[in-house]
């Protein structure tokens, strides 16, 4: 079978590798240097999950911790012990992940594509993330809810083994990930984000964290929001990572979830088969975006008071991935169950 993948981003490459082992594959992508529209944090058991090593090629660092931030401002650590995620550059992975398709047999043309008209393959996998202008003319589903996220890396004090999350955005949270010298301080909003950040940054300032207030890269993008109805597979063409919604709506990555969805990509039931292996999570993830979206700040701050409190839990049974390891870790325990119903507002429990 002859499969045409349009995109070398992760999802484009994690796809080609998958199909290149049974069938011919070309990768279309007509920027050999991706740009950079993610915060570049990915959790070390997601990579295993995918079969990528670690690679000083691309990591910048590993963090073991993340201290999670209340609006009222205050927090707690949640401490992992040893490397739970690691800090990519992102153009350097995603150039390895594509390097390695190529590598492993896939022809790589560099070309953008418009249209389907000239593609002739057996099956055509759309990995454009958040370019959906095949999809549109094809009448095709494509996500219609979005995140909006801008990034800032520059010198900030910061602990090189936390990454910070302060939920001080509607909808959302702000965060600083170290990197070296430098961190990368962003946050997302359904709406303009920069004014978010622009303050986030000014508090900073104030606590005497900035140490050079030069910004030395500037990263926006658009993240879309999972959508459980959201039709992938029509025979011929499937959708797959960003161009999919395969993200996780909590914090908007996409990088393992797409890459996982991308491995189903040559079966003939594509769409049943990444639903089975992800689909729940993703429901999860998003459960957890819509709750944390129509919490007030009061009881945001109350619920977080909560987790502190049993934040054991999330030590020894949370991930980054899945958020049903992440919910079941704090509601197996009947003391946290019990006082998460009696906080949660009653116009909120038909969430449950």
């Amino acid at each position: 079978m002859k499969i045409s993948v349009i995109g070398g981003g992760p999802a484009g490459s994690l796809a080609a590798l998958s199909c290149v082992r049974e069938h011919s594959v070309e990768i279309y992508e007509e920027h050999l240097t991706q740009p950079v529209q993610c915060a570049g944090l990915v959790s070390k058991s997601g990579l295993q999950r995918l079969n990528i090593s670690p690679s000083k090629d691309f990591i910048l660092n590993g963090v073991s911790s993340a201290r999670i931030f209340s609006p009222s401002g205050e927090s707690f650590l949640v401490d992992g012990r040893e490397i739970k995620a690691y800090v990519l550059d992102r153009r350097k992975f995603d150039r390895f992940l594509l390097d390695s398709a190529v590598d492993a047999g896939a022809v790589l043309v560099n070309e953008g594509v418009r249209d389907l008209n000239s593609i002739e393959a057996d099956r055509v996998v759309l990995a454009t993330g958040t370019n959906y202008q095949i999809q549109h003319r094809l009448g095709l589903d494509k996500p219609t809810r979005f995140l909006v996220g801008v990034q800032y890396e520059l010198e900030v004090e910061s602990d090189p083994d936390v990454v910070e999350l302060h939920f001080n955005v509607p909808g959302f949270f702000s965060w600083v990930i170290p990197v070296r010298d430098y961190a990368r301080v962003g946050c997302c909003s359904m709406l303009n984000p920069t004014p978010h950040l622009d303050r986030f940054l000014k508090g900073l300032s104030a606590a005497g964290r900035v140490r050079d207030p030069r910004i030395l890269a500037r990263n926006y993008g658009v993240i879309p929001l999972h959508e459980p109805n959201l039709r992938t597979d029509y025979g011929r063409i499937i959708t797959v990572g960003d161009a999919a919604g395969q993200v996780k709506a909590s914090s908007g990555g996409g990088i393992v979830m797409g890459g996982i969805a991308a491995g189903f990509s040559s079966l003939p039931d594509y769409e049943r088969s990444w639903r089975s292996a992800i689909g729940w999570e993703l429901r999860l993830h998003l459960w957890i975006h819509n709750l944390l979206s129509r919490l007030s700040d009061n009881s945001k701050d109350r619920l977080f008071s909560l987790i502190s409190e049993h934040k054991q839990l999330l030590e020894n049974g949370g991930d980054m991935d899945s958020a049903s390891k992440t919910v079941h870790s704090l509601f197996c325990s009947p003391t946290f169950t019990a006082r998460f119903l009696l906080q949660l507002p009653s116009h909120l429990l038909d969430m449950l």
